[in-house]
Formats: structure tokens, sequence, C-alpha cells
């Protein structure tokens, strides 16, 4: 049974920052041996030593590249684990006043992106390693706004059941994060009505991957951390 992170190589693409970042530092906590990408992770080496630990590696890449993705996995070879927790900049709109090609590019970086790097780093990942991905509860409760991410989180969690079963004995699960700060006053004041009466932290939400990869026995799920937002 695998339940330690203790030398274990760990990459983490979107690490470099919010919740991936709070996943990096519990891991290297828990001994793991970090490997942080983003789009400018090495630019960032230093700051995330700072933040992390020494002993880290730091790659750049665009997900969305399948050329860059790759290259920076052939650069870093074999892994215990893979954490996407790379995230899209949209705006939120209403569905008919939906900017067609953000939403288009929001596709490219939170699902085709993922969906390629899976591809390629599947091969990569050792016995008994896993594959966490990042979805949301706009995958499951409905918001205003929010059509793209409600599609592209719902379409993987499909996903994620899919590769459960297509990659075993590799497992595959998803964190469905609620609103973590830091957000804007009006989403703080909203997060008030949620049993947990408030937004989580970022290090909550971490908790649950570091769960997930520890835990050898949990596959095609999803852990739903969001302070009883979907309760309401």
């Amino acid at each position: 049974m695998n339940n330690t992170l203790q030398n274990k190589r760990i990459l983490i693409v979107g690490g470099s920052s919010g919740i991936g970042l709070a996943v990096a530092k519990q891991a290297c906590k828990a001994g793991g041996k970090l490997i942080i990408a983003s789009r400018n992770a090495a630019e960032k080496y230093e700051d995330l030593i700072t933040a992390v630990g020494h002993g880290i590696e730091a790659h750049s890449f665009d997900v969305a590249s399948e050329k860059q993705t790759a290259a920076a996995l052939k650069k870093i070879g074999e892994i215990d684990h893979l954490v996407i927790t790379s995230r899209p900049q949209i705006t939120p709109a209403l569905f008919v006043e939906t900017d067609i090609k953000q939403a288009k590019e929001a596709f490219e970086t939170k699902f085709w992106g993922q969906y390629q790097l899976i591809q390629k780093a599947h091969s990569h990942i050792r016995q008994n390693g896993s594959i966490v991905m990042t979805t949301g509860i706009a995958g499951e409760k409905i918001f205003k706004n929010f059509s793209t991410m409600t599609i592209i989180n719902s379409a993987t969690e499909t996903f994620c059941r899919l590769l459960a079963m297509e990659l075993a004995p590799i497992r595959v699960n998803v964190v469905s994060p609620g609103f973590v700060s830091p957000k804007p006053l009006e989403v703080e004041q909203y997060a008030e009505q949620f049993p947990a009466g408030r937004l989580a932290s970022p290090d909550e939400v971490a908790d649950a991957y570091i769960y997930l990869m520890k835990n050898s026995y949990t596959t095609g799920r999803s852990v739903v951390i969001d302070g009883g937002a979907m309760l309401i």
C-alpha cells in the first residue's frame, strides 16, 4: 500500500501560484520531490525555492502546446504523481454574451491542454502512481455567467472516470473546489451563506490533492471542497 509521499517525484502543472502552489508546499513538507511547471515557472525559480523549499525543479511550458509539453516531459523523466491545477482566464458572462474566442481558448487550456498532457505523461508515471485533475463546483451546481467553465468542468469529471478505467493501475481523480480566497468582496459576502460561512483557503483545498495522491484505493472519484455551497 502506497500511503506516503516521501521521495516521490510529483509534477504539479500550474504549481507556481494559487492552489497549485499550496499543493507544492504541502507535498514538499510530506517529503515529496517537487517538479513545478507553468508558463513561467522557470522564471519564478528563486521565488519558488523561497516559497516551497530547496531541491525543487521548475519547468516553463504552455500546457496547450503539444510540442512544448513533449519537450518538457522528456527533460522531466519518470514521475510518481501528476497534479494539474492550471486554469484559463475567462471573463464571467451570460452564455449569449460570452466571447466565443475566449471560450475556445479556455477549452484549449483547461480541457484539451490536460487531455494532451495526460496522453503524453501517462507513460512517465510509475507503478502505483496517480493523476489528480482540477474541476470546480460550477460543473455540478449551475451558476449564471459561468457557462464555459460549467461545460469544461462537467467534461473533465467524465474524462476522469474514463481515464480511471483505461489507465489503471494508474489512479485518476479530480478535486472540485468551491470558492477559494482571495475573491472579490461580493463573492466573499455570497460565501457567508454557505454552511461553512466563508471562502476556502488554498491550503484547505490542497489537503484533498495530498489525500488523493496518498490513498492507494481511491480512483475515478471527485472530491468536493466547497464549504457546503452545493447545499444552498
